[in-house]
């Protein structure tokens, strides 16, 4: 019986090295699926990343465009802001020289959009002066443009030749 158990404790000793030797090839198959997967995963995601950057800039030139509107939109915007500002100031400078006291002046809404590139603002004034210098500076504002679309006359009775007027005004500029 000794040869016998020689042969079976050899037979276990070569199926305990077989099966360790399965084991390590298994371990090894696992640990090179698991980085294949890992390398899969991280392809996938630079693929999506590149997939995603190219949606947010496959349209540029359609960007580009508008983003050039927007930019002259704000200039033309500006480029209002000025001609309405100067006309302002001029109505300001000839207030001061007819010596009439401008006590507030205040846009009135959004500017309208008209024909052929005007813009509509309307702007409330609120002065006071004497009567003639009064009639010069709004002869004057006349001249220069200005819309009246409504007057209000007011009169102190203790000051008989200070009047206090509150206008409103239809200014028409570039759009």
């Amino acid at each position: 019986m000794k040869a016998g158990e020689k042969t079976i404790n050899l037979l276990a000793c070569i199926a305990f090295v077989l099966v360790v030797g399965m084991g390590m090839q298994a371990w090894e198959l696992l640990t090179e699926r698991q980085l294949t997967v890992e390398q899969i995963q991280k392809l996938q995601r630079k693929l999506t990343q590149q997939i995603r950057f190219a949606d947010e800039h496959s349209d540029y030139k359609t960007y580009k465009i508008k983003l050039l509107d927007k930019q002259k939109k704000l200039e033309q915007q500006v480029e209002h802001n000025l001609n309405l500002n100067n006309l302002l100031q001029r109505l300001q400078k000839q207030a001061q020289a007819q010596s009439i006291l401008l006590n507030s002046m205040q846009m009135e809404g959004n500017p309208v959009p008209l024909q052929q590139g005007l813009q509509l603002q309307t702007v409330k004034i609120s002065v006071v002066g004497n009567f003639y210098s009064l009639l010069r500076w709004l002869r004057q504002a006349e001249r220069d443009g200005c819309k009246f679309k409504e007057l209000r006359l007011q009169s102190d009775m203790q000051a008989k030749e200070v009047l206090k007027m509150d206008i409103s005004l239809e200014l028409h500029t570039i759009n």
